[in-house]
């Protein structure tokens, strides 16, 4: 792509996806996408771009020297526009910033050997503010804010959120939609960045299974408590005539659950990061469990929070998302009775899953069957650098259901849609595509 600056940089301001830290650019891949974090001289917003040498760029849109600039693992090597931009800038800068304002002006000086460049190291900014940064387009996504809504299942209210679409279909039919389905001890608010950049084209909801996020607990779970609770709120939340459930993880398997209960009611089953393992290779995740423990009861929010971590572990660069998602991770205990969960003998913050959920809970033998003889489409997503990135389980997905599609999302691990969100919801908005192109979510 060709090179902008000034205020058409601004124009080019396209999804981030991993933003630059000392640790993550030593493995750089070629991409038109610009990310955002704060520089030494404190810009508005600057975006970094990968040419074909893959050597690195940051195009900046800012009041300060640098129109564009070359990133190295540890330093980062200014270049100004114009001599005139460089004095105007330098009354703006504080004394350190003045030095390195200098720096970049001997390196301008000597622009036909860019070896001779001066270097800026970064050491300055410690990589935890550049990872923190919430970049425009994150922004943007949560202010355009879900519904919040529940219906009963069991006795017990389950809660999800939905975003519904501005406008319905040219022929005037209404827009199709999707279910989001979190994995396991998450819930519903993983998917407020990724709903609103579907919700252009289509109806989104993300659901809190039951005894996760602001959905009740309940005396026992099994999975068909999980499938039910899914297949109603796919019903209830308006996501066309056959809406689609999209199932991450845990979620995967109990959307699975869900197609074998609703499929000849949906219009698609897209499972993330989820595999469907032969007889031979199938393992149970929690029957062999130690019994469980109530969750610690932290003294305050700030304590509770700053123990957030993925589970399965796994590095994310974009750690403003690991934030925001631990910031709706945790509720408020009294002592004594709490609604819709146990009473507890403590005051403080925890986290909003149930602990005791997965007590006893079996997956069961026969998911290789019911994902074979599901009557409604099927696809798969999997992270490229994910643990369950199985090319032998993938064989055996192919072989049960040659008729559903199995692709990857580069650069992403386990949590697919914290590495690369707008990769993740650019395959979401392709298969859904797809099936509507194919009369998949219509009646």
């Amino acid at each position: 792509s060709s090179w902008k600056r000034g205020a058409e940089a601004k124009q080019l301001s396209l999804p981030c996806q991993q933003p630059l830290t000392a640790k993550s650019t030593r493995n750089w891949e070629v991409s038109d996408s610009p990310r955002f974090f704060p520089n030494p001289f404190k810009p508005k917003e600057i975006g970094i771009f990968a040419k074909p040498t893959q050597t690195r760029y940051i195009m900046a849109q800012n009041d300060a020297c640098a129109t564009f600039v070359r990133a190295s693992p540890d330093q980062i090597e200014i270049r100004p526009p114009s001599m005139s931009k460089l004095e105007e800038s330098k009354s703006q800068l504080s004394n350190n910033e003045n030095e390195a304002a200098k720096s970049a002006q001997k390196a301008h000086t000597e622009s036909i050997n860019p070896k001779k460049h001066q270097t800026i190291p970064v050491h300055h900014h410690d990589e935890a503010d550049l990872t923190r940064h919430q970049p425009e387009w994150f922004r943007d996504a949560l202010a355009r804010k879900g519904e919040s809504r529940s219906i009963m299942h069991d006795g017990a209210r389950v809660h999800y959120w939905r975003w519904k679409a501005p406008n319905r279909k040219p022929d005037d039919s209404p827009r199709p939609g999707l279910l989001f389905v979190h994995g396991n001890g998450a819930h519903g608010r993983w998917f407020d960045f990724i709903a609103p950049l579907l919700s252009r084209h289509y109806n989104v909801a993300a659901i809190d299974l039951p005894g996760m996020g602001d959905s009740e607990w309940r005396d026992a779970y099994d999975r068909n408590t999980f499938g039910h609770a899914i297949g109603k709120v796919a019903l209830d939340a308006e996501l066309g005539p056959r809406p689609v459930i999209v199932g991450h993880s845990f979620g995967g398997f109990t959307s699975l659950i869900a197609a074998g209960l609703y499929g000849d009611k949906l219009g698609g089953l897209i499972l993330c990061d989820f595999l469907v393992k032969s007889p031979e290779t199938h393992d149970e995740w929690f029957l062999n469990d130690p019994p469980r423990r109530p969750t610690r009861i932290y003294p305050d929010y700030e304590t509770a929070a700053n123990r957030f971590r993925l589970a399965p572990p796994q590095d994310c660069t974009n750690r403003f998302i690991v934030d925001y998602i631990a910031s709706h991770s945790l509720r408020e205990v009294k002592i004594g009775e709490n609604p819709g969960r146990r009473t507890s003998d403590e005051a403080g913050w925890t986290w909003k899953f149930d602990p005791f959920i997965f007590d006893g809970l079996e997956l069961g033998p026969d998911l290789s069957d019911i994902y074979a003889g599901l009557p409604c489409p099927t696809a798969c997503l999997y992270g490229a650098q994910s643990f369950d990135y199985r090319p032998a389980e993938f064989a055996h997905m192919r072989s049960v259901r040659p008729q559903g599609p199995i692709s990857t999302i580069a650069n992403a691990h386990h949590h697919l849609m914290l590495d690369q969100p707008h990769a993740f919801a650019s395959a979401v908005e392709a298969i859904m595509a797809n099936w509507e192109a194919n009369g998949s979510l219509s009646d």
